[in-house]
């Protein structure tokens, strides 16, 4: 496979459509400052960005591959699978991500009720009117609670009441990880585990490749050298691509920003190799 001149990817961002502060057209100005060739956009459940993220691609030049971050769950775990190459036209997705939408909205409802059963001044409609992404998260109660002086900071905030395990957490999913990688590969896309590292197990991998999984996120912020070897070599024993990226959102991860990881450019080709032969 001959090598292309485009070295650099990123190819797990967040923006505002999800729980990030970053609009698409900010992520893409900071592509085109870290010289990045590809960028995927990652939102969580949502697709919302995806035609605004292929505008500025072409006003850039940066190629944007679709993309989208499910949540789903793995024995009441949380479990994130990445998509990408989605068909986004797809009316099977389109209708799926409307559910999760549902769902998502019904989960926020309840987690302010509960913050306000815990005899804190949570105003339900106030906190809706002030998401102006499709998605709704508990971020975005995180922020409410920061902005209202209720807590001093969103590390608070989750401590004392967001978390799994804490007063007003409510479990939402809607996937188990089989039902997540067969949505992606029926909507012609690849799905990629995303942070292995904080898989409750490491052998459920193996497992979630009998369900189709096409790749593993190997390239993450703060992985050492030593990590990135691991999972490098353990795609490789499975015979699945590789991925990897800042995971960006914003302002709201200090640690990691948009090109702050990257990838070589021939993985996206593995990946188009692989579309190609389905």
């Amino acid at each position: 496979m001959q090598t292309s001149p485009k070295v650099k990817c990123d190819l797990h961002i967040h923006s505002n459509f999800s729980d990030s502060d970053a609009k698409i057209e900010e992520i893409f100005i900071k592509a085109k400052e870290k010289n990045l060739s590809a960028i995927a956009i990652t939102d969580h459940d949502t697709i919302g960005g995806l035609s605004e993220a292929d505008r500025q691609s072409k006003i850039y030049g940066i190629e944007c591959i679709e993309g989208l971050e499910l949540s789903a769950q793995k024995n009441d775990i949380e479990v994130h699978i990445l998509g990408y190459f989605i068909d986004t036209k797809s009316k099977l997705l389109k209708d799926s991500l409307a559910e999760v939408c549902t769902f998502r909205n019904n989960r926020f409802i309840s987690m302010a009720q509960n913050l306000r059963s815990l005899g804190l001044a949570v105003d339900i409609d106030e906190v809706l009117l002030s998401i102006t992404s499709s998605i709704p998260t508990r971020l975005h109660l995180g922020l409410y609670l920061v902005h209202k002086g209720i807590v001093k900071s969103l590390r608070e905030a989750f401590n004392k009441y967001l978390s799994p395990g804490k007063p007003a957490y409510v479990s939402r999913f809607k996937y188990s990880v089989k039902e997540a990688v067969k949505l992606i590969k029926d909507c012609s896309g690849l799905a990629f585990l995303a942070h292995p590292h904080l898989l409750g197990e490491q052998s459920w991998i193996e497992e979630f490749v009998s369900y189709g999984l096409d790749g593993l996120e190997v390239v993450y912020p703060k992985f050492s050298e030593a990590k990135v070897l691991h999972y490098s070599e353990l795609a490789d024993r499975l015979k699945l691509l590789k991925s990897g990226g800042s995971d960006a959102h914003g302002s709201y991860k200090e640690f990691t920003e948009v090109g702050g990881v990257t990838i070589p450019y021939e993985w996206v080709e593995a990946m188009k190799s692989r579309i190609a032969k389905s």
